[in-house]
């Protein structure tokens, strides 16, 4: 691989959605509490409602691969761990999460669809998880990533749980790289997104902290260094939409 120039964006990590002083995890365990039951609208929302066909699509390149046993991180509300289910029928899916709110949230909609035998939520961090060696075949991460405070140690954990040639879905917005489109979608999200998210919830630093994670994560070149890194190797990069969203899909290499 090339060699990829230094990110000149923030340090992801110092940005977090309430003080400098407070660990980013505990920060963001708190924050997506309290915006758990507004969560879905504006998940929906940043995404201009493509959320879904991008899940999908992402979900898909999995396929022939055939995941019996499949892991979702910061699972929130649960969609991707039901999505995972039904375009991929695993035998079980295992979903975890920092947000307990989340996650009651997620349980509620995965009793809806009758799937609470063939799926659990767990409260875990990932940089921490307490699963053993290698027992999944695929792990997947949505709209997620971005909000690990120790990334290195998150995708170490990840690596360790993968059986050998496993796979780790990402599923990540970013903004577009330049043009026409980059401004429209500032302007969109600086007025509409700000205006629909104080209607939302009244915690408006938690949505003005998903914008500001946005474009301080690492995207593109950068972030598949990184995964190479944490012992990866990329399988499929593509980009939705115009750049907005990102899906890599990467193997533990043995």
């Amino acid at each position: 691989m090339k060699e990829v120039k230094k990110s000149t964006k923030v340090d992801f990590t110092k940005v977090k959605p309430y003080n400098q002083q407070e660990e980013k995890t505990a920060q963001l365990a708190r924050m997506f509490n309290t915006i758990s039951g507004q969560y879905d609208q504006f998940n929906d929302l940043m995404s201009w409602g493509l959320a879904r066909i991008w899940r999908k699509k992402a979900l898909l390149t999995l396929k022939n691969y055939q995941p019996l046993q499949i892991l979702d991180i910061a699972a929130g509300t649960a969609d991707m761990c039901i999505k995972s289910y039904q375009y991929l029928n695993p035998k079980h899916v295992t979903g975890i999460d920092i947000s307990d709110k989340m996650l009651e949230v997620g349980r509620e909609k995965i009793a809806k669809e009758n799937l609470s035998e063939k799926i659990d939520l767990q409260l875990q961090d990932c940089s921490t998880m307490t699963f053993e060696n290698e027992i999944f075949d695929a792990a997947t991460i949505a709209f997620g990533i971005r909000n690990f405070e120790k990334l290195n140690e998150s995708l170490k954990q990840i690596n360790r749980v993968l059986k050998p040639n496993g796979h780790l879905l990402i599923l990540e917005m970013n903004e577009p790289q330049k043009g026409l489109l980059l401004k429209a979608y500032l302007l969109y999200i600086r007025l509409f997104v700000g205006m629909t998210a104080k209607y939302l919830s009244s915690d408006k630093k938690a949505y003005k902290y998903l914008t500001a994670s946005m474009y301080a994560f690492p995207s593109g070149e950068l972030l598949i260094q990184i995964l190479s890194e944490n012992g990866f190797k990329l399988n499929t990069y593509r980009k939705f939409t115009f750049g907005v969203c990102s899906m890599y899909l990467v193997e533990k290499r043995i």
